[in-house]
């Protein structure tokens, strides 16, 4: 495994909130029993540790966040301008994780940003007579590539067999975006992945010379239709939709530096 890769991975848990904001915490309270003479530092990180939890914790600020990517492409709802474009289009789906457990039915062995991308992407296989469903996921810190699984599942979903082409050496978004490039070629595609990461995803698959068309699906923020009490109590989705903005966020950053 790449070891700019594997240093990726280590390094940037320590900026999500939950990471970042149990650093603060725990260095205030080191601090603070350490002497009295830094205790207003050790009591400054307790105060800032716990006002970005409260911050992370209600969806306030996070779904503003979170949709501010989210709403950047809009859902691909009427399928009549793809139609135009060719009969014989690629659907790429992006794995968004796996764990290839085999006591596990195959749709439980997907992660629900997977299962959700693997639906979207069947949902429009099924209305474009003549698409191919080009599914994309390595073998990261496994031994079985994701996208076995997602073609596994997929033909459980009613895709045909000579339908499905895979790519599975992909560890990352970047790498996805490269290896199905080198398969695809100019052909046109279209791009399903969560709302949220389409537009890292958009960017880097552009860098390679494609203009797929955006499915973006698994929406973070959804409208409220009604008022729920949950709103008014922090909780840990709020603090999941804080933690995958900021990651894409990071990334987007990366993707622009280089």
């Amino acid at each position: 495994m790449d070891a700019l890769f594997l240093l990726k991975k280590i390094v940037t848990p320590f900026f999500m909130p939950l990471s970042f904001i149990l650093i603060l915490l725990v260095a205030g309270l080191a601090i603070i029993g350490a002497g009295r003479k830094k205790h207003r530092t050790g009591k400054a990180l307790l105060l800032l540790g716990t006002a970005l939890l409260l911050l992370a914790g209600y969806g306030f600020i996070t779904d503003r966040l979170a949709a501010s990517l989210e709403n950047r492409y809009p859902p691909l709802l009427h399928l009549d301008n793809v139609k135009k474009i060719s009969d014989r289009v690629f659907i790429v789906v992006l794995g968004g994780g796996s764990n290839p457990d085999q006591q596990l039915p195959l749709p439980s062995q997907l992660t629900p940003e997977s299962l959700s991308r693997l639906v979207e992407g069947v949902r429009l296989y099924r209305q474009l007579p003549g698409a191919r469903l080009l599914l994309s996921g390595g073998a990261v810190f496994q031994d079985v590539p994701e996208a076995l699984t997602l073609a596994e599942t997929a033909m459980l979903l009613g895709a045909r067999k000579e339908d499905i082409y895979m790519e599975s050496k992909s560890l990352d978004t970047g790498d996805q975006a490269r290896e199905i490039a080198a398969m695809i070629g100019k052909a046109p595609c279209i791009l399903v992945t969560s709302a949220i990461h389409m537009p890292r995803s958009i960017a880097l698959f552009r860098k390679q010379g494609l203009n797929p068309v955006p499915a973006p699906t698994n929406y973070l923020v959804m409208k409220r239709t009604h008022l729920h009490p949950r709103i008014f109590f922090p909780n840990a989705l709020s603090l999941r939709k804080a933690e995958a903005a900021i990651h894409e966020y990071l990334g987007l950053l990366a993707t622009n530096w280089r």
